[in-house]
């Protein structure tokens, strides 16, 4: 019964967190002048919001894994050698404390207009945070664990193989989980420049056009989708939490 009358609260609390949502939407829509029925004669095809959808979902997707995984082996050289710590940590929290915004204007001259940039854009927004706390979730490691494999031979590679990266796998996980949902904000100013496809490059066009409606669908999706991957990653993360409890 307990158990009954906690499920059924969580269902409540789910239908009125989706409600709110759909109060935030339509007094967005209401402030546009907008009516819901409109959201039923759309400019634009089906097929073109799943190109556009692929192609957002795949940037953010690839460069965040990029930025993770270089976290992960930087971060690592980082922890482990103070000289290159001291010499490029005030480097590293310059860099991250400017806006990614800030870069557009440079990513364009560097590189021109399409996909380069948008990769630049989102590395240098994605990397030096995943850099910064990686480095951290290294330094959490017990000290006593790698000891005790060092007594028992362990050195470099098998330390970072055998010990840190199974004590952190979660904490890694879960991090990604918070670097994808950075960079699925980020990547919607970042498409504007000058790429063929995406959601921040329609939302630009929708936005010249005067094309509201489109405006509001996309924000929608954009919403939804960023909550169903959070939603499958944290999954992930309790999965492997479960399996490897601390």
């Amino acid at each position: 019964m307990i158990f009954l009358s906690s499920k059924i609260k969580q269902i409540i609390q789910q239908m009125a967190a989706y409600l709110l949502i759909f109060l935030v939407i339509l007094l967005l829509m209401v402030s546009l002048g907008l009516k819901l029925d409109s959201l039923g004669t759309l400019r634009i095809s089906g097929w073109t919001v799943i190109q556009d959808l692929i192609s957002t979902f795949l940037r953010v997707t690839i460069i965040s894994l990029v930025a993770w995984l270089l976290g992960i082996s930087c971060g690592w050289f980082l922890h482990h050698l103070q000289i290159l710590r001291m010499v490029t940590l005030p480097v590293i929290n310059f860099l991250r404390h400017i806006s990614p915004f800030a870069w557009l204007p440079f990513a364009i001259i560097w590189f021109g207009l399409g996909e380069q940039p948008v990769a630049f854009i989102l590395l240098i927004t994605l990397f030096f945070p995943a850099l910064i706390a990686i480095r951290e979730m290294y330094a959490d490691v017990p000290k006593e664990y790698l000891d005790e494999a060092r007594v028992c031979g362990a050195k470099g590679w098998q330390l970072f193989y055998h010990i840190e990266i199974p004590l952190i796998t979660v904490s890694l996980l879960n991090f990604y989980r918070i670097l994808w949902g950075l960079g699925w904000t980020v990547v919607i100013a970042a498409e504007m420049l000058g790429t063929a496809t995406g959601l921040g490059f329609r939302l630009l066009d929708f936005r010249y056009l005067l094309f509201y409606e489109e405006m509001i669908l996309y924000l929608i999706i954009m919403g939804i989708s960023g909550i169903l991957v959070d939603k499958a990653l944290f999954s992930l993360v309790e999965s492997l939490r479960k399996k490897n409890p601390q």
